[in-house]
This record gives C-alpha cells, structure tokens and sequence, in this order.
C-alpha cells in the first residue's frame, strides 16, 4: 500500500505538509513550474504519513528527475495561508539544501521536464539567483534569503 500525504480537505478548507528542495549550483537554483503556470517554486512534494521531510525530498527528486541527492540542512520552515479558487490552504512546507549524490546527473542548462508520467507536465530549470527578480516565485521570501543563509533555521509565516 503506498504511503498517504500528510494532506486532507474539509469543506472549502485544504492542509497539506510539503518539503521543498534548495538546490544551488555555481550561482544557479533548480526550479520547476507547471507547463501552464507562469509561477515558478522549488522542487519538491508532499511529504507522505511516516515519511520525515528529507525522506520525502529523496523519494521526489528520484520520482520526478531520476536522481539520487543528498539532503543538508533544514534552512527554512514556513506556514503558508492563501486561496486557491473556493479553497482556503494551509501549508507548511520545510526547505532543505540538497545536493547531487555522485552518481547522479541533471542537465545543466535549458529547460527539461519531468521523468515522472504522473507530474509529467512540471518543467524544471536553472535559474542564475541574481535573475530570481524576473520570475514570480514561491516562497516570496526566496530572493532576499538566498544572498544572506543564515546558520539557524529560519521561520516565516505567508498570508497571501
């Protein structure tokens, strides 16, 4: 039996526990977006029941890219409130820094999209983070926080 998200939905109401990935090569982060969106946010999913935030980060970046990273460090917890259409969302998402493991590759450059046929419409790409200022990006606090990582963990609370 495969593993639940650690998500549910009552009413118009929608909670759900992500983990995303900081991914950062050179001077360069990994994002995705859907095929349609004009949104951009880091990698990552759903963290299923049992399952711990770095757990969840190995199993998607293996699901939706094919490859084996390593997680660092919890850099950043936020809680986030929004509206998505009739539903008012509560997420609380957990960011790590990964990184490659040796025997993994990612293309460099350009724009790819996902091996996985469930997320088949996610593209990922690089992005130079002194450019992050052209993209409309999730979490809002991206820019600001990736010129200055702190040691300690950071946590933000979103209202949107």
């Amino acid at each position: 039996m495969k593993n639940r998200d650690c998500s549910f939905v009552d009413a118009n109401q929608r909670f759900g526990f992500r983990t995303a990935g900081v991914f950062i090569l050179g001077n360069k982060i990994l994002i995705q977006r859907g095929i349609k969106d004009k949104e951009f946010a880091l990698p990552g999913g759903c963290v299923a029941f049992g399952e711990t935030s770095a757990e969840a980060l190995i199993r998607e970046y293996k699901e939706e890219l094919g490859v084996n990273v390593t997680v660092g460090r919890l850099i950043w917890v936020e809680e986030v409130f929004w509206k998505w259409s009739e539903w008012d969302v509560h997420t609380i998402c957990h960011y790590h820094l990964i990184d490659l493991s040796s025997n993994s590759h990612l293309p460099r450059k350009g724009v790819f999209k996902s091996l996985d046929t469930d997320v088949s419409r996610l593209l990922f790409q690089w992005v130079d983070i002194n450019e992050l200022g052209n993209y409309k990006i999730y979490p809002v606090f991206l820019k600001d926080e990736l010129s200055n990582l702190s040691d300690n963990i950071k946590h933000f609370i979103t209202r949107e």
